[in-house]
Parts: structure tokens; sequence; C-alpha cells
């Protein structure tokens, strides 16, 4: 089992990558981001649901930016936890769809 880290602001994103096959998936996304593709947090974690990737979330006050910055970050933040939960319970339904297909 591996850790991986993709940064999105103030916003971690921890991804288990439990099998060979994550860490390729992973090493595609990873190109795609340097590559300078726009993404947005929801992006990466319907991305990590579609290819059955465990991931946790983890807000990070950044020093060097300022507070009102930060304070819109977590606010976001927050938003985005709760749509996380909905997200899994109707990925199924296909919610996360169109991002997936864009992100394939």
């Amino acid at each position: 089992m591996q850790w991986a880290v993709v940064e999105y602001y103030n916003v971690k994103f921890y991804l288990v990558l439990e099998r060979e096959e994550d860490i390729y998936k992973f090493w595609y996304l990873n190109n795609r981001i340097e590559a300078g593709e726009k993404l947005y947090m929801r992006d990466i974690y319907c991305w990590c649901i579609a290819h059955k990737i465990h991931v946790m979330t983890k807000f990070e006050y950044l020093k060097n930016m300022p507070i009102t910055a930060n304070i819109w970050n977590y606010y976001s933040y927050l938003r985005a936890k709760g749509e996380y939960k909905r997200l899994k319970r109707k990925y199924t339904e296909g919610v996360c769809f169109n991002t997936i297909k864009r992100l394939q």
C-alpha cells in the first residue's frame, strides 16, 4: 500500500494506492495535472470514486495567503465535504458521469 497526495490550494487529497493498477492510474492523473489541465476539487474526488481509489481530504491553513483567502477556501472545503458524501452515494446513479467522461 502506498500513499499519494494531490494538492488543491488549501486542500490536500490523500489517495490510498493499494494495487499496482492504482499507481498507474495515479501516474496518469498526475501527468494530466502537471500538464496544466484545470481540475476542481469535485473533479479530483469523482476521479477517485470512478477508479475505486480510497481518498481522504484535509484542509491546511496556509500562512503565506491572506486570512480572508484562507477563510473563503475553508468555507468552500466544508461545502465540498458535504457534497462528497452525496456524490459517493449517488455515484451509481451517474452523478459523476460527466466529470468522469471528461477525465478519461
